[in-house]
């Protein structure tokens, strides 16, 4: 009996300890989040993705792409050997050519060698072990938490999630983006009225920017393409809405004030917050009493209450 009581402890507490260790796991590596490309500090959610390399503007091509190594052991956090950089070119980078527009596989996230010894400067570095997969070469890339700018990948998983939230979404655009942008059968200039709905029909890759782009198109069959990073621009004036937006604040503000927000232009009787997605936060305001002015570059302008009773 205590035999058999003992055997069943032991069996519980090594059950206990197997439960603990999975749910370690759990915690540490959670799945992918295909809403977000760059992952910052959720490194590990990247282990078993695949990445598309992304091209570079033509004058950074000569100079290649850096964090590309062979044994990340060796890498050298000022200049790496030669020896030690994969498919190297004259720049201690990595060749353009040989590179540009490849898939890889990651196949492991590690933490930086230092890492333990020294918490403070490499807690944030990582290295992808990364498989190109076409040649089956195995490799690794210098990755930083804070990096999202220089992160020269997109993710797979990312582009097909996007592609199926994006297409068959309807937008309103600013005048500015239309003006700056292209039709996509002539390369001219766009032909476009303010306020006109631009329904996604695509997700792809510009050829030009290397970005993620927007495929849009007209009632009309008219086709231009956006940069996807126009949707999450938090900072500055709004420059895409979403067509149910656009309703809302054609309604609260009427149509001819939301065409004047679309072209960025200000009148006396615009509110504060009309004047925001006009112009944007002001670089001062000066109060007295009832009264603002608020500056822009572009001008000044005087409240009083909330709205705007001069422009100078």
């Amino acid at each position: 009996m205590r035999k058999t009581l003992l055997i069943a402890v032991m069996a519980l507490l090594s059950y206990s300890i197997f439960a603990q260790k999975n749910k370690k796991q759990e915690i540490d590596i959670l799945p992918y989040d295909s809403t977000r490309n760059f992952l910052g500090k959720d490194v590990l959610q990247y282990t078993g993705q695949e990445l598309f390399l992304k091209g570079l503007d033509k004058p950074s091509q000569k100079y290649g792409y850096s964090g590309f190594i062979l044994k990340y052991k060796k890498d050298d956090d000022i200049l790496n050997d030669e020896k030690n950089i994969y498919k190297p070119n004259d720049n201690y980078n990595s060749r353009y050519e040989d590179l540009a527009g490849k898939y890889f596989q990651i196949l492991e996230v590690l933490n930086h060698p230092k890492a333990k010894s020294n918490k403070q400067d490499y807690a944030d570095d990582y290295y992808l072990k990364l498989q190109e997969k076409s040649s089956g070469d195995v490799l690794f890339y210098k990755y930083n938490v804070d990096s999202e700018y220089t992160f020269p990948f997109i993710v797979t998983g990312f582009f097909l999630k996007q592609k199926a939230i994006q297409t068959g979404k309807e937008y309103v655009l600013s005048d500015d983006i239309l003006k700056m942008s292209r039709n996509l059968s002539t390369g001219k200039a766009l032909s476009f009225t303010t306020g006109q709905t631009w329904k996604c029909t695509d997700l792809t890759i510009d050829n030009t920017n290397n970005e993620l782009s927007l495929i849009l198109e007209s009632k009309g069959g008219l086709k231009t393409a956006i940069p996807y990073s126009l949707l999450n621009n938090n900072e500055g004036i709004k420059k895409v809405y979403t067509a149910t937006e656009a309703n809302e604040l054609t309604k609260k503000y009427n149509i001819n004030n939301f065409r004047r927000i679309l072209q960025n232009k200000i009148r006396v009787g615009m509110t504060k917050d009309m004047t925001r997605l006009a112009w944007g936060e002001p670089t001062e305001v000066v109060k007295n009493g009832n009264t603002e002015q608020w500056f822009y570059p572009a001008g000044q302008l005087n409240f009083r209450g909330d709205k705007i009773v001069s422009t100078k």
